[in-house]
């Protein structure tokens, strides 16, 4: 990992180089990551700063914390999707369905990642102590009409100055790279089944308490730096989730996947 440089608060730093020794190979799965007396000496930062780094890449999956041992690179996790161009393809994949896609901006909001609440900050990979601007974003997706997810999004504003809510109007991915030029690394997820609450059913066109599948994680850039943190709602009558495990020495694969028409 390269020397830290002062265009950013102390915490970013490591953060983002960190990340970027697991994007680049020069930890890979398996490998022991120094700790957080290692880095600090390395740095020249307080332990303090290098724990709540080591901390947060633990609680996002990407290493793992062995007692007595030490910190180990975790495998990347396995996209939801084959591919990061395959997440992205909503609109595709509902026309493959023979269903008409549509997206409505239901909040688009600046704010201050100081006011966010401390798991969202923590997925932005920010501190308390260091703010910076934020955009809040909502919304709906629909596949013929009807809506399937509920999406809720905060974007870095350093990553995205300019971004309105009229360009949210179709896939978000294709804008970043188009108009803001960032090639995008990857996305990390963690999926659980949720009951929807009556606000959230009423916009989903679904029933308080019917099933929902929560998918949400960080997104990030090339680099590793992370751009932004998502929560997406998933009716439950309308995605399941399909494992797909092979055989040693081949990777597996899970799925999110729109049916073509509702679950009995």
């Amino acid at each position: 990992m390269s020397n830290l440089i002062v265009t950013e608060p102390v915490y970013q730093q490591l953060a983002r180089l960190c990340r970027q020794a697991l994007v680049d190979g020069t930890y890979a799965p398996g490998d022991k990551f120094p700790s957080e007396r290692e880095l600090a000496e390395k740095y020249r930062l307080s332990r303090a700063t290098a724990n709540k780094v080591i901390s947060n890449m633990v609680a996002e999956g990407l290493l793992q914390f062995r007692p007595g041992i030490g910190t180990f690179v975790l495998a990347p996790a396995k996209g939801l999707h084959n591919s990061l161009r395959e997440m992205e393809s909503f609109t595709e994949h509902v026309r493959e369905l023979g269903l008409e896609p549509e997206t409505r901006v239901l909040a688009f909001q600046k704010m201050d990642s100081g006011d966010l609440e401390p798991w969202i900050r923590r997925g932005l990979g920010l501190t308390e102590e260091d703010p910076e601007p934020v955009i809040y974003v909502r919304r709906l997706r629909l596949a013929g009409g009807e809506p399937v997810i509920l999406e809720d999004r905060w974007l870095r504003e350093s990553f995205v100055p300019g971004l309105e809510a009229a360009g949210l109007r179709g896939s978000l991915y294709q804008l970043l790279e188009s108009q803001f030029g960032i090639k995008l690394g990857g996305e990390r997820h963690r999926i659980r089944a949720r009951n929807l609450p009556a606000a959230e059913a009423e916009l989903l066109g679904a029933g308080e308490g019917d099933a929902g599948l929560v998918v949400e994680g960080p997104g990030y850039a090339s680099g590793g730096q992370i751009i932004w943190y998502e929560v997406l709602l998933h009716r439950g009558d309308r995605y399941e989730l399909v494992n797909e495990v092979r055989g040693a020495g081949q990777s597996s694969n899970t799925i999110v996947q729109l049916l073509a028409r509702p679950a009995a």
